[in-house]
């Protein structure tokens, strides 16, 4: 569906940021992973893979979030190349 007016500015009502929530994830990441080895360890298989699991789940949110993220920024990269080039042509001397 495309919009006859789409800039920067209206394209995404929201913009995913996911440099502090992936480092949050990252560090949860880790500690269920650690969590899954040490019960791996001490023979609780059945709560070693509950947290591998858990572990594995949040890794795959992790990226989904990180595509979403990448197809925005590629988005409004290319409306600000195209606007920037808009701008170029309508300034130019000559």
């Amino acid at each position: 569906m495309k919009h006859k007016n789409m800039d920067y500015d209206n394209r995404y009502k929201y913009k995913l940021n996911m440099l502090e929530p992936g480092l949050t994830m990252m560090k949860l990441i880790g500690v269920l992973f650690v969590t899954g080895i040490l019960f791996w360890v001490a023979g609780w298989h059945w709560l070693s893979s509950i947290t591998l699991f858990l572990a594995g789940a949040v890794f795959a949110v992790l990226l989904i979030l990180l595509a979403i993220e990448a197809h925005q920024d590629k988005v409004l990269n290319d409306i600000a190349m195209r606007e920037n080039n808009d701008l170029e042509k309508k300034y130019e001397i000559g």
